[in-house]
């Protein structure tokens, strides 16, 4: 198993130039985990690229189902954001910004790093280079 944040799972489900790199990543993974906050930042990516024209009218919605079936069937498993995660979550800030220089992450991120810490996952997968130095601060190996 292994932690994908959304910026990795979007590219199971469009194309883009890396997402065969992703789609092995997956395959060679058995399950994924990741928080329910991915499942929301994906509807919204399948969204917004629908609207700016990157996806037929209506797929947006069919890649949000495709999503919750590999939820629902345990493909994809789901970090709850419980009282532990959030302690973690505010781990993840302080040892962030408390480097010098500071790495300014962002809420989402951190979210992420703390929800993979929390499920025991030491292998995160990111397309998120901003998200990739704090991801090595708190000792968990970036993919790919």
């Amino acid at each position: 198993m292994s932690y994908w944040d959304t910026s990795s799972l979007v590219k199971l489900s469009i194309a883009e130039s890396d997402s065969a790199q992703f789609q092995q990543l997956a395959a060679s993974a058995g399950r994924i985990v990741t928080a329910n906050i991915a499942r929301l930042e994906a509807r919204t990516v399948f969204r917004r690229r629908e609207a700016e024209g990157a996806l037929p009218v209506g797929e947006a919605a069919v890649l949000s189902a495709e999503m919750d079936r590999d939820i629902a069937g345990g493909r994809v498993a789901i970090q709850a954001t419980d009282s532990e995660v959030e302690r973690e979550f505010t781990e993840v800030l302080e040892k962030c910004f408390s480097q010098s220089p500071p790495i300014f992450i962002r809420t989402n991120d951190a979210l992420h790093i703390a929800s993979a810490i929390v499920a025991g996952e030491l292998e995160f997968v990111t397309a998120d280079l901003r998200q990739r130095g704090a991801v090595q601060l708190m000792g968990l190996t970036v993919q790919p």
